[in-house]
Protein backbone atom coordinates (compact mmCIF):
# COMPACT_ATOMS: atom_id res chain seq x y z
CA UNK A 1 0.00 0.00 0.00
CA UNK A 2 1.45 3.89 -1.11
CA UNK A 3 1.36 6.18 1.71
CA UNK A 4 1.19 10.09 0.45
CA UNK A 5 2.63 11.23 3.13
CA UNK A 6 5.79 9.45 3.50
CA UNK A 7 6.65 10.67 -0.02
CA UNK A 8 8.95 13.18 -0.70
CA UNK A 9 8.05 16.98 0.21
CA UNK A 10 9.04 19.80 -2.02
CA UNK A 11 8.95 23.48 -0.48
CA UNK A 12 8.58 26.41 -3.04
CA UNK A 13 9.37 29.70 -1.73
CA UNK A 14 7.10 32.51 -2.85
CA UNK A 15 8.54 35.91 -4.00
CA UNK A 16 6.93 38.75 -2.63
CA UNK A 17 5.36 40.99 -5.77
CA UNK A 18 8.32 42.70 -7.89
CA UNK A 19 6.74 46.24 -7.32
CA UNK A 20 7.03 46.34 -3.81
CA UNK A 21 10.55 45.28 -4.03
CA UNK A 22 11.71 48.80 -5.56
CA UNK A 23 11.23 52.41 -3.73
CA UNK A 24 11.30 55.65 -5.66
CA UNK A 25 14.52 57.61 -6.43
CA UNK A 26 15.50 60.42 -3.84
CA UNK A 27 15.17 63.82 -5.87
CA UNK A 28 17.97 65.62 -6.78
CA UNK A 29 18.98 68.19 -4.51
CA UNK A 30 18.07 71.93 -6.22
CA UNK A 31 21.08 74.41 -7.44
CA UNK A 32 19.78 77.26 -6.18
CA UNK A 33 20.16 80.50 -7.29
CA UNK A 34 22.05 83.51 -5.16
CA UNK A 35 20.52 85.05 -1.85
CA UNK A 36 19.21 87.92 -3.98
CA UNK A 37 16.88 86.16 -5.58
CA UNK A 38 15.25 84.43 -2.19
CA UNK A 39 11.53 83.89 -3.46
CA UNK A 40 12.90 81.59 -6.00
CA UNK A 41 15.34 79.77 -3.93
CA UNK A 42 12.28 79.22 -1.44
CA UNK A 43 10.55 77.70 -3.66
CA UNK A 44 12.94 75.56 -5.34
CA UNK A 45 13.71 74.53 -1.26
CA UNK A 46 9.77 73.49 -1.11
CA UNK A 47 9.62 71.43 -4.37
CA UNK A 48 12.80 69.73 -3.18
CA UNK A 49 11.50 68.91 -0.01
CA UNK A 50 8.16 67.49 -0.83
CA UNK A 51 9.87 65.30 -3.67
CA UNK A 52 11.73 64.16 -0.55
CA UNK A 53 8.28 63.43 1.70
CA UNK A 54 6.91 61.74 -1.82
CA UNK A 55 9.84 59.50 -1.82
CA UNK A 56 9.65 58.29 1.66
CA UNK A 57 5.85 57.86 1.47
CA UNK A 58 6.32 55.43 -1.76
CA UNK A 59 9.06 53.35 -0.01
CA UNK A 60 7.11 53.63 3.64
CA UNK A 61 4.09 52.06 1.70
CA UNK A 62 6.33 49.46 0.06
CA UNK A 63 7.18 48.71 3.31
CA UNK A 64 4.13 48.51 5.08
CA UNK A 65 2.54 46.69 1.88
CA UNK A 66 5.85 43.72 1.91
CA UNK A 67 5.02 43.75 5.96
CA UNK A 68 1.22 42.46 4.79
CA UNK A 69 2.04 40.60 2.32
CA UNK A 70 4.10 38.68 4.43
CA UNK A 71 1.62 38.38 7.25
CA UNK A 72 -0.77 37.37 4.93
CA UNK A 73 0.95 34.14 3.39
Amino acid sequence: MACAACGPTRVERIKPPADLLVCADEPQAPDLPGRDQQAQRDALTLNYVLSLRDAWGDCRAKVDGLRAWTEGN
